[in-house]
C-alpha cells in the first residue's frame, strides 16, 4: 500500500518528462501542482498512520535532495537547469515516504542512468546532424523519473 503514496508526484513527473523531451522546459506551475498534490497525500498518509514525524522526514529529504541538485547546478552552470532542480524536489518528495535508503538508491540510479543517457546522446549526435549548440544537451527530467521508477522497483524487491 505504501508504494501507491508516491503516485501523484511520479505521475506529475511523467508529464514533466514528456514536456521536457518536447520543449526542454519544465513548467514550474506544474511542478508546484505536483508538490501540492504530493504534500497533501503525504499529510493524509502520515495522519492515518499517526506518524507526524513522517511528514517532517519527507520534507527534510526533499530539501536535502533539491539542495544537492541546486549545488550541482551551480557548480557547473548550464549542465542542469532550475527545472531539473525543481523536478528533483518533486520526485524526492514522492519517494521520501519510502525512506532515506530509497533516496540514496534513486541518487545512484540517477547518476548511472544520466551517464548512460549522455553516452547515448553523444553516439546519436555523432551519426546524425547536430540540432543543438551543445552536443551533449539532453532532457534530464526523464532520467530523474526513470531513476525513481528503478529505485521504487528495487525497493519492492
Amino acid at each position: 500500500m505504501v508504494y501507491l503514496i508516491p503516485a501523484p508526484g511520479l505521475l506529475t513527473a511523467l508529464l514533466l518528462a514528456l514536456i521536457d523531451i518536447r520543449s526542454r522546459r519544465v513548467p514550474r506551475l506544474l511542478v508546484l501542482l505536483g508538490l501540492v498534490l504530493q504534500t497533501v497525500t503525504l499529510l493524509v498518509f502520515s495522519l492515518i498512520r499517526a506518524q507526524p514525524m513522517l511528514l517532517v522526514q519527507c520534507l527534510l529529504l526533499t530539501l536535502a535532495s533539491a539542495g544537492l541538485q541546486l549545488l550541482l547546478a551551480l557548480i557547473r552552470p548550464g549542465a542542469l537547469g532550475l527545472g531539473d532542480v525543481t523536478a528533483t524536489g518533486l520526485v524526492a518528495l514522492s519517494l521520501s515516504v519510502l525512506g532515506w535508503a530509497t533516496i540514496l538508491v534513486w541518487w545512484a540510479m540517477m547518476g548511472l542512468l544520466g551517464l548512460i543517457a549522455l553516452a547515448l546522446a553523444w553516439l546519436a549526435r555523432r551519426r546524425g546532424p547536430v540540432r543543438t549548440h551543445n552536443p551533449l544537451s539532453l532532457a534530464y527530467v526523464p532520467v530523474i523519473l526513470a531513476a525513481a521508477v528503478a529505485a521504487l522497483i528495487i525497493d519492492t524487491v
